[in-house]
């Protein structure tokens, strides 16, 4: 594992030595700049900061400063996020995009390293997630995959022992809805009440002070952008083969938008039922948390590549059951297929136009109920 790992960290290497090499040797091409979805993270933290924070929402203003930061116009690059988000964001108004872009993105690679360490302390876990490819993807794009599987990772360490700071990062991860969204079900399932209502405290004193920051309209025009969120996915203006859930799937294969939401909402019910047949009764620890971080993979239409970050946490979950209690067949391959997951979008799926990730998650999935049953008897 060790020796993979590094092997794949040297494919990265040369690849940003390229990329460099054209930028600085071949100028005169354009080369789309590293991190780009974090202008919109650093451009409405800048408009919060000078005291429009609802003009985020606005895509002409929030395009004028992004166009402003980088130079040239860099098309559509929306804030889709809750104001809550905007709490997190808010600080790095105060540098300039790509230095806050290099603190925001490196900090939360190395919160995610740490929280697959506490995972599984063994310094080969570290080496695995230094390489994993749902990280790097989430480095080049710029975006908060690393931040939001960090918070459920490591909320779900601290959930056996420590359930308040457990309900504490599952609230943080509130500002992210569709991927928390079945959280609370986990918690009420097992009955974990002190972490419910540490989570309820956070995300409502979270919304709190943001709406008191940044005033109640942001809260409005969040909710009226959800529908642009919608309209991109639905009319094929966001790339598709980036977005792995079910709607995709259906939609690539030329199905109607109707028929995709009624495939979406039988994966999100999978889902539920999922999680609920695995914290309702007694279950291996590991095999609960895998499952609840699949599981939040399927239920929103609006998943992107790099919030598949989230399979690293299902690997270790799973791998920390492996080691414990042993593998079935096919089980460490099909991990290995988890691992490389996240980069199939670009490189697999824009090519043979067939959305099959979603497919690999309910797989992964089922894998875990059959698991938890096979565990149980």
């Amino acid at each position: 594992m060790r020796l993979y790992s590094i092997v794949v960290m040297t494919c990265y290497a040369v690849w940003l030595a390229v990329y460099f090499y054209k930028a600085v040797w071949h100028p005169h091409e354009y080369i789309s700049p590293l991190a780009i979805d974090f202008l919109p993270f650093w451009s409405s933290s800048s408009l919060a900061l000078h005291g429009h924070a609802a003009d985020a929402y606005n895509l002409a203003v929030l395009e004028k400063i992004e166009s402003g930061a980088i130079g040239h116009s860099v098309g559509i690059l929306p804030w889709l996020y809750p104001p809550t988000f905007l709490l997190v964001v808010y600080p790095f108004a105060l540098l300039p995009w790509h230095v806050a872009a290099v603190m925001f993105l490196g900090g939360t690679y190395l919160v995610f390293v740490k929280a697959i360490h506490s995972i599984i302390p063994r310094r080969e876990a570290v080496f695995v997630a230094l390489a994993f490819p749902g990280a790097a993807l989430v480095m080049v794009s710029g975006q908060n995959g690393l931040m939001t599987a960090s918070l459920a990772a490591l909320g779900l360490v601290a959930l056996p022992r420590r359930p308040i700071l457990a309900g504490i990062a599952f609230g943080i991860l509130c500002m992210k809805p569709h991927l928390a969204v079945l959280f609370p079900l986990a918690l009420l399932c097992s009955r974990s009440w002190r972490a419910l209502a540490s989570l309820s405290v956070t995300a409502l004193t979270m919304l709190a002070l943001a709406l008191a920051a940044f005033g109640t309209e942001t809260l409005m025009a969040f909710l009226h952008n959800m529908g642009m969120a919608a309209g991109f996915v639905q009319d094929g203006r966001a790339a598709l083969a980036r977005v792995p859930s079910v709607f995709s799937l259906v939609k690539m294969a030329h199905g109607s938008t109707t028929g995709a939401y009624a495939a979406q909402e039988m994966s999100a019910i999978f889902a539920a039922a999922a999680v609920w047949l695995a914290w309702r009764r007694e279950t291996p620890y590991p095999l609960r948390a895998a499952t609840l971080a699949c599981a939040s993979l399927m239920v929103s239409p609006y998943l992107y590549d790099y919030d598949l970050a989230w399979c690293g946490v299902v690997v270790a979950w799973y791998v920390k059951h492996g080691m414990t209690s042993g593998w079935k067949r096919g089980e460490r391959e099909w991990l290995a297929l988890l691992w490389l997951m996240p980069l199939t979008g670009i490189l697999v799926v824009m090519h043979v136009h067939f959305q099959f990730l979603p497919l690999i998650l309910a797989v992964t999935l089922s894998m875990l109920l059959r698991r938890i049953a096979l565990e149980r008897r």
